[in-house]
């Protein structure tokens, strides 16, 4: 498993959607919230070392990319959404904050804050990071967040996003170094991780005694432990199939 970047984000405030003509159904103006500019990056930790040297920052520019776009329409569905999506054998988690209304000025939109990861991440683990992680820059930035887009560049000629404002946060770069082992900071994966370690052990055991030629059916026959009743049983399990065969 691999987490390649953690991200938070900013959409610009939302504007109403424009009031439909008298003789308009609503349905045809059905959009609650409208916004033109692209969100800015308020914080980010990207780990691209798994790259080719020459893909890295075409790879960087797709995180970029991909928590901007994703950012900017998970935002109009409202506080406290969680969103994943696949693109490209990569795995995009996003979530944005909730229950902070007043820590926010009239007509914001919520923070945004996301995960880049390959498709193995565990998705609960995902989550449970970002949480975390906007619960910290809620706490350690606050009165400093929360206008920071009054001040912010609009867009500039020619079509390009405009400036990010990026906080210092050594936290967030700690985070992304802690979360690349999942199991270590979750403990269900971590039990599974055990459990599947033994299996494997179990496994390769077994093949290695088939290597020596010696086979399982062998050993069953000639088992001292096995009575009689038990053999016959095993071979009558071995033909349907059966889950203690399996076992066994």
């Amino acid at each position: 498993m691999k987490l390649y970047a953690i991200l938070i984000l900013q959409p610009y405030p939302t504007a109403a959607a424009p009031a439909a003509p008298a003789f308009t159904s609503p349905a045809a103006n059905a959009g609650a919230a409208t916004t033109t500019k692209d969100p800015v990056r308020a914080v980010s930790a990207v780990d691209v070392s798994s790259f080719g040297f020459f893909q890295r920052s075409t790879a960087r520019e797709f995180i970029y990319f991909l928590s901007r776009t994703v950012a900017k329409r998970v935002a109009l569905q409202g506080a406290g959404i969680k969103t994943q999506l696949t693109e490209n054998n990569h795995c995009c988690f996003a979530l944005t904050s909730g229950g902070v209304a007043a820590a926010r000025t009239p007509g914001s939109s919520p923070l945004v804050a996301v995960a880049i990861t390959d498709m193995e991440y565990s998705g609960r683990v995902a989550f449970t990071m970002l949480l975390e992680v906007l619960q910290q820059f809620q706490t350690q930035f606050r009165n400093k967040y929360e206008y920071a887009l009054t001040g912010a560049g609009s867009h500039k000629p020619g079509g390009a996003v405009q400036d990010d404002y990026l906080l210092p946060w050594q936290y967030l770069d700690d985070t992304l170094q802690r979360y690349q082992n999942p199991e270590e900071v979750d403990k269900i994966l971590k039990i599974q991780k055990d459990i599947q370690e033994t299996k494997t052990v179990m496994y390769n055991a077994i093949d290695q005694m088939l290597e020596r030629g010696t086979t399982i059916n062998d050993m069953v026959a000639t088992s001292n432990d096995l009575s009689l009743a038990s053999k016959t049983f095993y071979n009558q399990a071995k033909e349907t199939n059966s889950g203690c065969c399996a076992v066994m």
